[in-house]
């Protein structure tokens, strides 16, 4: 079932064992992917600030969603996969820092070297979907805005794939409008941004630096 809830706002959860927070950041409903599929599927980004001291955290909050992707895992080639594998999921896909690309479904074709994505194609009621998720560190140079442009333009000109779903902590605030290179991005690109309100908040400012 596509139940891609509403953006409620920044969530955070916290485990008494450990200092790091969740923050709960991406997650929306579009009419037009309701339109697409006949069942609703569900998708959750998260940026965890370390995954593995939080994955009792995620699989008890979340397991209803069928998607769940990432960002600032902070893990390595020490860590395997198996060992952050959640119940009732398939084992994740992965692009660690330094790590060697692998696993089938992923479509490394459309990663560009110097920006942190990862694209899986997924299919959905026999409909081919680019699903991609992507970090910008804060304080990125320009140039990580045309190699992001240029991964998510080679998704877009995928002549088999009938829909691309776009996710991730770009820091980079789309209430900006114009001022915003991703803003600029999904325009070029006729990209729909779902989520319409504040994701990420200090005492003296909010800001939407999420994209689904």
């Amino acid at each position: 079932m596509v139940d891609i809830e509403t953006n409620p706002g920044t969530h955070r959860l916290s485990d008494d064992n450990d200092d790091h927070n969740i923050s709960f950041e991406s997650v929306s409903e579009s009419n037009s992917i309701r339109e697409m599929f006949s069942t609703s599927i569900s998708f959750l980004h998260l940026n965890v600030q370390s995954l593995l001291p939080k994955l009792d955290l995620i699989l008890a909050e979340y397991e209803h969603f069928d998607i769940l992707s990432f960002t600032e895992t902070w893990l390595n080639g020490n860590n395997s996969s198996d060992s952050v594998e959640l119940l009732n999921y398939q084992k994740p896909f992965r692009k660690d820092r330094g790590r060697m690309k692998s696993g089938g479904g992923r479509r490394d074709d459309l990663e560009v070297p110097g920006v942190e994505v990862i694209w899986i194609q997924l299919k959905i009621n026999n409909k081919n979907v680019l699903y991609g998720t992507f970090y910008v560190p804060p304080k990125s140079n320009n140039e990580i805005w045309t190699k992001i442009e240029s991964s998510i333009e080679s998704a877009v000109n995928d002549v088999k794939c009938d829909r691309i779903i776009v996710t991730g902590d770009f820091n980079d605030n789309l209430l900006n409008g114009a001022n915003s290179k991703i803003h600029n991005i999904c325009t070029n690109y006729s990209l729909e941004q779902l989520i319409e309100d504040p994701t990420h908040f200090t005492e003296q400012s909010s800001s939407l630096i999420d994209l689904l």
